[in-house]
Protein backbone atom coordinates (compact mmCIF):
# COMPACT_ATOMS: atom_id res chain seq x y z
CA UNK A 1 0.00 0.00 0.00
CA UNK A 2 1.57 3.06 -0.97
CA UNK A 3 2.76 5.78 1.88
CA UNK A 4 1.11 9.77 2.21
CA UNK A 5 5.31 10.18 1.64
CA UNK A 6 4.79 8.20 -1.45
CA UNK A 7 1.61 9.61 -2.39
CA UNK A 8 3.22 13.60 -1.75
CA UNK A 9 6.26 12.53 -4.84
CA UNK A 10 3.58 10.95 -6.92
CA UNK A 11 1.60 13.84 -6.92
CA UNK A 12 4.03 16.57 -8.69
CA UNK A 13 5.15 14.29 -11.23
CA UNK A 14 1.02 13.99 -11.80
CA UNK A 15 0.62 17.40 -12.21
CA UNK A 16 3.78 17.93 -14.67
CA UNK A 17 1.84 14.81 -16.71
CA UNK A 18 -1.61 16.88 -16.39
CA UNK A 19 -0.45 20.09 -17.49
CA UNK A 20 1.97 18.36 -20.61
CA UNK A 21 -1.48 17.21 -21.67
CA UNK A 22 -2.57 20.22 -21.97
CA UNK A 23 -2.88 22.23 -25.66
CA UNK A 24 0.13 23.90 -26.97
CA UNK A 25 -1.11 27.26 -26.50
CA UNK A 26 -0.86 27.03 -22.24
CA UNK A 27 2.72 25.49 -22.10
CA UNK A 28 6.10 26.18 -23.95
CA UNK A 29 8.31 23.62 -24.35
CA UNK A 30 11.33 25.77 -25.40
CA UNK A 31 14.60 24.38 -24.21
CA UNK A 32 15.23 27.83 -22.57
CA UNK A 33 12.72 27.03 -20.44
CA UNK A 34 14.48 24.47 -19.13
CA UNK A 35 17.88 24.72 -17.21
CA UNK A 36 20.21 21.58 -16.28
CA UNK A 37 22.66 21.20 -14.11
CA UNK A 38 25.83 18.82 -13.33
CA UNK A 39 27.45 18.81 -9.89
CA UNK A 40 30.02 16.64 -8.34
CA UNK A 41 32.12 15.74 -5.24
CA UNK A 42 34.53 13.09 -5.08
CA UNK A 43 35.72 12.57 -1.13
CA UNK A 44 38.25 10.32 0.91
CA UNK A 45 37.90 10.20 4.74
CA UNK A 46 39.94 8.90 7.32
CA UNK A 47 39.09 7.87 11.27
CA UNK A 48 41.40 7.27 13.64
CA UNK A 49 40.88 6.14 17.34
CA UNK A 50 39.87 2.61 19.36
CA UNK A 51 38.64 1.07 15.65
CA UNK A 52 40.73 3.02 12.49
CA UNK A 53 38.40 3.77 9.12
CA UNK A 54 38.44 5.21 5.57
CA UNK A 55 35.96 5.74 3.15
CA UNK A 56 36.34 6.98 -0.64
CA UNK A 57 32.92 8.06 -2.12
CA UNK A 58 31.94 10.40 -5.17
CA UNK A 59 28.74 12.37 -5.74
CA UNK A 60 27.01 13.14 -9.08
CA UNK A 61 23.70 15.26 -9.16
CA UNK A 62 22.10 16.43 -11.91
CA UNK A 63 19.33 19.30 -11.29
CA UNK A 64 16.73 19.52 -14.16
CA UNK A 65 14.76 22.84 -13.62
CA UNK A 66 11.79 23.82 -15.63
CA UNK A 67 9.22 26.63 -16.23
CA UNK A 68 6.21 25.46 -17.43
CA UNK A 69 4.27 28.80 -17.10
CA UNK A 70 5.20 32.32 -15.25
CA UNK A 71 3.25 30.86 -12.79
CA UNK A 72 4.42 26.96 -12.42
CA UNK A 73 7.89 25.15 -12.15
CA UNK A 74 9.30 21.99 -11.35
CA UNK A 75 12.40 21.02 -9.81
CA UNK A 76 13.87 17.47 -10.70
CA UNK A 77 17.39 16.41 -8.50
CA UNK A 78 18.81 12.91 -9.39
CA UNK A 79 22.03 11.98 -7.12
CA UNK A 80 24.28 9.01 -7.60
CA UNK A 81 26.55 8.08 -4.78
CA UNK A 82 29.51 5.65 -5.89
CA UNK A 83 32.01 4.40 -3.07
CA UNK A 84 35.28 3.04 -2.37
CA UNK A 85 36.92 1.06 0.67
CA UNK A 86 33.62 -0.40 1.59
CA UNK A 87 34.52 -2.94 3.52
CA UNK A 88 36.66 -0.29 5.81
CA UNK A 89 34.22 1.50 7.11
CA UNK A 90 30.41 1.27 8.49
CA UNK A 91 27.90 4.00 7.31
CA UNK A 92 24.56 3.07 8.95
CA UNK A 93 23.29 1.09 5.90
CA UNK A 94 25.70 -1.44 6.68
CA UNK A 95 27.82 -2.00 9.85
CA UNK A 96 31.24 -4.09 9.85
CA UNK A 97 32.50 -2.67 13.45
CA UNK A 98 34.48 -0.05 12.20
CA UNK A 99 33.54 3.70 12.77
CA UNK A 100 30.59 5.17 11.04
CA UNK A 101 31.02 7.70 7.93
CA UNK A 102 27.53 7.85 6.88
CA UNK A 103 28.29 8.19 3.33
CA UNK A 104 25.93 5.44 1.16
CA UNK A 105 25.90 4.32 -2.02
CA UNK A 106 23.18 4.18 -4.84
CA UNK A 107 20.87 6.43 -6.65
CA UNK A 108 18.20 8.23 -5.03
CA UNK A 109 15.88 10.71 -6.62
CA UNK A 110 16.89 13.99 -4.30
CA UNK A 111 14.28 16.20 -5.00
CA UNK A 112 10.80 16.25 -7.29
CA UNK A 113 9.08 19.30 -6.35
CA UNK A 114 6.13 21.41 -8.35
CA UNK A 115 5.87 24.91 -7.31
CA UNK A 116 2.63 27.40 -7.79
CA UNK A 117 3.11 31.08 -7.61
CA UNK A 118 -0.44 31.86 -6.65
CA UNK A 119 0.90 35.49 -6.54
CA UNK A 120 4.30 37.87 -6.51
CA UNK A 121 4.15 37.12 -2.73
CA UNK A 122 2.33 33.39 -2.54
CA UNK A 123 3.84 30.63 -3.34
CA UNK A 124 2.50 26.92 -2.96
CA UNK A 125 4.79 23.55 -3.10
CA UNK A 126 4.40 20.17 -2.76
CA UNK A 127 6.98 17.14 -2.65
CA UNK A 128 10.29 15.74 -2.17
CA UNK A 129 12.17 19.22 -1.09
CA UNK A 130 15.60 20.01 0.59
CA UNK A 131 14.59 22.24 3.02
CA UNK A 132 17.32 24.28 4.99
CA UNK A 133 15.24 26.84 7.58
CA UNK A 134 17.52 29.60 9.33
CA UNK A 135 20.95 28.18 10.47
CA UNK A 136 19.92 24.61 10.43
CA UNK A 137 20.21 24.04 13.90
CA UNK A 138 16.68 22.50 14.05
CA UNK A 139 15.61 22.03 10.19
CA UNK A 140 18.60 20.99 7.60
CA UNK A 141 19.66 18.78 4.98
CA UNK A 142 23.17 17.74 6.36
CA UNK A 143 24.03 18.18 2.75
CA UNK A 144 27.93 17.88 4.42
CA UNK A 145 27.11 14.37 3.61
CA UNK A 146 26.99 12.88 0.17
CA UNK A 147 23.60 11.79 0.52
CA UNK A 148 21.13 15.06 1.96
CA UNK A 149 18.31 14.65 3.85
CA UNK A 150 15.05 15.92 2.51
CA UNK A 151 11.52 16.23 3.13
CA UNK A 152 8.29 14.78 1.48
CA UNK A 153 5.83 17.72 2.06
CA UNK A 154 3.34 20.33 1.33
CA UNK A 155 3.38 23.59 1.92
CA UNK A 156 3.37 27.30 1.28
CA UNK A 157 5.52 30.48 1.27
CA UNK A 158 4.31 34.15 1.93
CA UNK A 159 6.44 37.63 1.49
CA UNK A 160 5.27 39.92 3.33
CA UNK A 161 6.94 43.88 4.08
CA UNK A 162 9.90 44.91 2.39
CA UNK A 163 11.90 41.67 2.77
CA UNK A 164 10.52 39.25 4.80
CA UNK A 165 8.53 36.22 4.69
CA UNK A 166 6.64 33.10 6.56
CA UNK A 167 6.83 29.54 5.61
CA UNK A 168 4.65 26.39 6.41
CA UNK A 169 5.43 23.00 5.56
CA UNK A 170 3.21 19.46 6.42
CA UNK A 171 5.80 16.94 6.62
CA UNK A 172 5.21 13.28 5.69
CA UNK A 173 8.30 11.51 5.50
CA UNK A 174 12.18 12.35 6.10
CA UNK A 175 14.40 10.71 4.01
CA UNK A 176 17.44 10.58 5.77
CA UNK A 177 21.26 10.57 5.05
CA UNK A 178 21.21 6.52 5.74
CA UNK A 179 19.40 6.29 2.35
CA UNK A 180 16.34 4.07 1.14
CA UNK A 181 18.03 0.58 1.27
CA UNK A 182 18.65 1.49 5.72
CA UNK A 183 15.51 -0.59 6.07
CA UNK A 184 14.21 -1.86 9.35
CA UNK A 185 15.72 -4.95 9.62
CA UNK A 186 19.57 -5.60 9.52
CA UNK A 187 21.18 -8.06 7.63
CA UNK A 188 22.54 -10.88 9.13
CA UNK A 189 26.19 -10.32 8.25
CA UNK A 190 25.85 -6.84 10.00
CA UNK A 191 28.42 -6.63 13.14
CA UNK A 192 25.32 -4.84 14.72
CA UNK A 193 22.87 -7.70 14.46
CA UNK A 194 22.91 -9.92 17.18
CA UNK A 195 23.00 -7.10 19.61
CA UNK A 196 19.85 -5.13 18.27
CA UNK A 197 18.25 -8.52 17.89
CA UNK A 198 17.91 -8.60 13.99
CA UNK A 199 16.75 -4.73 13.85
CA UNK A 200 18.24 -1.44 12.57
CA UNK A 201 18.24 1.46 15.32
CA UNK A 202 15.98 3.97 15.23
CA UNK A 203 18.79 6.82 14.21
CA UNK A 204 19.85 4.86 11.22
CA UNK A 205 16.52 4.30 9.60
CA UNK A 206 16.77 5.38 5.85
CA UNK A 207 13.14 6.65 6.14
CA UNK A 208 11.06 8.05 9.06
CA UNK A 209 7.60 8.71 8.66
CA UNK A 210 6.19 11.68 10.01
CA UNK A 211 2.85 13.15 11.12
CA UNK A 212 5.07 16.80 11.32
CA UNK A 213 4.11 20.48 10.94
CA UNK A 214 6.98 23.38 10.49
CA UNK A 215 5.77 27.10 10.85
CA UNK A 216 9.34 29.36 10.34
CA UNK A 217 9.50 32.97 10.44
CA UNK A 218 11.96 35.64 9.12
CA UNK A 219 12.05 39.77 9.53
CA UNK A 220 14.47 41.28 7.36
CA UNK A 221 13.32 44.98 7.73
CA UNK A 222 16.38 46.34 9.54
CA UNK A 223 20.06 47.26 8.03
CA UNK A 224 22.08 45.27 10.84
CA UNK A 225 19.53 42.84 12.31
CA UNK A 226 17.44 39.49 11.46
CA UNK A 227 14.59 38.14 13.45
CA UNK A 228 13.28 34.27 13.11
CA UNK A 229 10.58 32.63 14.97
CA UNK A 230 9.62 28.95 14.61
CA UNK A 231 7.08 26.42 16.19
CA UNK A 232 7.93 22.89 15.43
CA UNK A 233 5.57 20.37 15.94
CA UNK A 234 7.27 16.91 15.26
CA UNK A 235 6.00 13.69 15.04
CA UNK A 236 8.08 10.63 13.85
CA UNK A 237 6.30 6.76 13.98
CA UNK A 238 9.52 5.06 14.00
CA UNK A 239 11.49 7.34 16.50
CA UNK A 240 8.40 8.33 19.22
CA UNK A 241 10.96 9.00 21.50
CA UNK A 242 12.41 11.60 19.27
CA UNK A 243 9.15 13.34 18.84
CA UNK A 244 8.98 16.95 20.47
CA UNK A 245 7.11 20.27 20.29
CA UNK A 246 9.23 23.04 20.22
CA UNK A 247 8.52 27.21 20.25
CA UNK A 248 12.04 29.06 19.81
CA UNK A 249 13.01 33.27 18.54
CA UNK A 250 16.58 34.03 17.48
CA UNK A 251 17.76 37.49 16.96
CA UNK A 252 21.14 38.24 14.52
CA UNK A 253 23.19 41.56 14.80
CA UNK A 254 26.01 42.38 12.10
CA UNK A 255 26.98 46.08 11.91
CA UNK A 256 30.17 47.88 10.61
CA UNK A 257 32.10 51.00 12.54
CA UNK A 258 34.73 52.25 9.86
CA UNK A 259 37.02 48.89 8.64
CA UNK A 260 35.82 47.01 12.70
CA UNK A 261 32.84 44.47 11.89
CA UNK A 262 30.92 43.16 14.52
CA UNK A 263 28.22 40.53 15.15
CA UNK A 264 26.10 38.92 17.92
CA UNK A 265 22.95 36.51 18.23
CA UNK A 266 21.00 35.34 20.75
CA UNK A 267 18.48 32.33 20.23
CA UNK A 268 16.13 30.97 23.15
CA UNK A 269 13.56 27.33 22.56
CA UNK A 270 11.87 25.91 24.55
CA UNK A 271 10.50 21.61 23.98
CA UNK A 272 8.31 19.04 25.38
CA UNK A 273 8.98 15.73 24.43
CA UNK A 274 5.05 13.99 24.88
CA UNK A 275 6.50 10.42 24.89
CA UNK A 276 9.60 10.21 26.90
CA UNK A 277 9.23 13.58 29.50
CA UNK A 278 5.03 14.78 29.12
CA UNK A 279 4.22 17.79 30.71
CA UNK A 280 7.54 19.62 31.29
CA UNK A 281 9.44 21.80 29.45
CA UNK A 282 13.25 21.48 27.94
CA UNK A 283 15.31 24.71 27.45
CA UNK A 284 17.67 25.73 24.89
CA UNK A 285 19.77 28.62 24.64
CA UNK A 286 22.41 29.83 22.58
CA UNK A 287 24.61 33.23 22.78
CA UNK A 288 27.46 34.17 20.58
CA UNK A 289 29.44 37.25 19.88
CA UNK A 290 32.55 38.75 18.20
CA UNK A 291 33.98 41.29 15.78
CA UNK A 292 36.23 40.91 12.35
CA UNK A 293 38.85 43.47 11.08
CA UNK A 294 40.31 43.25 7.41
CA UNK A 295 41.14 39.03 6.59
CA UNK A 296 40.26 38.19 10.67
CA UNK A 297 37.21 37.37 12.70
CA UNK A 298 37.22 36.19 16.09
CA UNK A 299 33.65 35.17 17.64
CA UNK A 300 32.81 33.08 21.44
CA UNK A 301 29.58 31.11 22.21
CA UNK A 302 27.63 29.26 24.05
CA UNK A 303 25.33 26.59 23.45
CA UNK A 304 23.03 24.40 26.01
CA UNK A 305 20.63 21.84 24.70
CA UNK A 306 19.51 21.58 28.32
CA UNK A 307 17.93 18.60 30.38
CA UNK A 308 14.85 17.84 32.27
CA UNK A 309 14.77 14.94 34.71
CA UNK A 310 16.89 12.43 32.52
CA UNK A 311 15.36 14.04 28.98
CA UNK A 312 17.35 16.34 26.78
CA UNK A 313 16.28 18.46 24.41
CA UNK A 314 16.47 17.25 20.43
CA UNK A 315 16.64 18.09 17.16
CA UNK A 316 16.29 15.46 14.94
CA UNK A 317 15.51 17.21 11.51
CA UNK A 318 18.78 18.95 12.31
CA UNK A 319 22.17 19.38 10.16
CA UNK A 320 24.08 17.72 13.11
CA UNK A 321 27.05 17.86 11.07
CA UNK A 322 27.63 21.74 11.59
CA UNK A 323 26.66 21.60 14.96
CA UNK A 324 28.63 20.62 18.27
CA UNK A 325 32.02 20.05 16.58
CA UNK A 326 32.99 17.70 13.13
CA UNK A 327 33.92 14.73 14.81
CA UNK A 328 30.02 13.95 15.11
CA UNK A 329 30.18 12.85 18.94
CA UNK A 330 26.92 14.40 19.64
CA UNK A 331 24.54 13.51 17.09
CA UNK A 332 22.08 12.29 19.79
CA UNK A 333 22.23 15.18 22.70
CA UNK A 334 23.53 12.94 25.92
CA UNK A 335 20.41 12.23 28.25
CA UNK A 336 22.16 15.12 30.71
CA UNK A 337 22.33 17.37 28.16
CA UNK A 338 25.07 19.54 26.53
CA UNK A 339 26.70 22.54 26.76
CA UNK A 340 29.37 23.54 24.03
CA UNK A 341 31.82 27.00 25.13
CA UNK A 342 33.49 27.22 22.11
CA UNK A 343 35.89 30.05 20.12
CA UNK A 344 36.06 30.59 16.50
CA UNK A 345 38.91 32.25 14.61
CA UNK A 346 38.26 32.63 10.55
CA UNK A 347 40.86 34.19 8.63
CA UNK A 348 40.18 34.70 4.57
CA UNK A 349 42.57 35.56 1.87
CA UNK A 350 40.97 34.99 -1.31
CA UNK A 351 41.12 32.49 -2.73
CA UNK A 352 42.06 31.09 0.74
CA UNK A 353 39.86 30.54 4.09
CA UNK A 354 40.81 29.00 7.41
CA UNK A 355 38.21 28.37 9.65
CA UNK A 356 38.73 26.74 13.10
CA UNK A 357 37.11 26.24 16.36
CA UNK A 358 38.02 25.35 20.21
CA UNK A 359 34.97 23.03 21.61
CA UNK A 360 35.00 22.14 25.20
CA UNK A 361 31.75 19.97 25.83
CA UNK A 362 30.25 19.41 29.06
CA UNK A 363 26.95 17.49 30.44
CA UNK A 364 24.32 20.38 31.55
CA UNK A 365 22.55 19.00 34.72
CA UNK A 366 25.85 18.50 36.37
CA UNK A 367 29.04 19.88 34.95
CA UNK A 368 30.48 16.89 33.92
CA UNK A 369 33.03 17.62 31.73
CA UNK A 370 32.48 15.22 28.54
CA UNK A 371 35.44 16.39 26.26
CA UNK A 372 37.18 18.59 24.00
CA UNK A 373 37.15 19.71 20.19
CA UNK A 374 39.82 21.16 17.83
CA UNK A 375 38.37 21.75 14.10
CA UNK A 376 39.91 23.23 11.69
CA UNK A 377 38.84 23.45 7.42
CA UNK A 378 41.21 24.93 5.23
CA UNK A 379 39.45 25.52 1.86
CA UNK A 380 40.33 27.20 -1.40
CA UNK A 381 38.21 28.96 -4.10
CA UNK A 382 39.79 27.66 -7.25
CA UNK A 383 36.61 29.53 -9.27
CA UNK A 384 32.96 30.46 -8.04
CA UNK A 385 31.67 26.52 -8.73
CA UNK A 386 34.78 24.77 -7.73
CA UNK A 387 35.95 24.80 -4.07
CA UNK A 388 39.03 22.15 -2.65
CA UNK A 389 38.41 21.32 1.43
CA UNK A 390 40.66 19.94 3.61
CA UNK A 391 38.63 19.48 6.98
CA UNK A 392 40.00 18.08 10.30
CA UNK A 393 38.65 17.10 13.45
CA UNK A 394 40.46 15.98 16.82
CA UNK A 395 38.37 14.97 19.92
CA UNK A 396 39.77 14.45 23.05
CA UNK A 397 37.43 12.77 25.66
CA UNK A 398 37.39 13.31 29.37
CA UNK A 399 34.32 11.01 30.31
CA UNK A 400 34.63 7.20 30.01
CA UNK A 401 31.29 7.12 27.51
CA UNK A 402 33.60 8.68 24.76
CA UNK A 403 36.75 7.81 23.44
CA UNK A 404 39.63 10.09 21.91
CA UNK A 405 38.91 10.72 17.91
CA UNK A 406 40.46 12.12 15.10
CA UNK A 407 38.58 12.24 11.33
CA UNK A 408 40.09 13.75 8.14
CA UNK A 409 37.72 14.81 4.82
CA UNK A 410 39.62 15.31 1.72
CA UNK A 411 36.97 17.11 -1.12
CA UNK A 412 36.67 18.79 -4.38
CA UNK A 413 32.90 20.16 -4.63
CA UNK A 414 31.69 21.49 -7.92
CA UNK A 415 28.21 23.12 -8.49
CA UNK A 416 27.01 21.97 -5.14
Amino acid sequence: MPTIGSSLIALPLLMVALLASEPATSLEYNLDKHQFELGFRPRVAYVEGEEDARAASLLLRLDVRSHWRDDLSTLLEVDTVALGWEDEFSNGENFNGKPVIPDVGGIDLNQALVRYSASNRLQLSIGREAVNLGNERFVGTNSFWQNEQTLDMAGFNVDFASASNVSYRYVANANRISGDAAGKYLSPSDSNFEQNNGLRPAQFLGNHNHNTHLLFAEFKEWDYSRLQAYYLNIDIEEASALSNEALGLRYEFKGRLHKLRSLAHAEYAFQERPETNKGNLIHYYNIGAGFGYQSSEISLNIETLGEKYGTSFVTPLASLHDFNGWSDQFLITPKGGLRDYSMQYIWRKNPWKIDTRYHKFKADDNSTSYGREFDVDLSMNISGDSTLLLRYADFIADDDNYADERRIFLMYIYNL
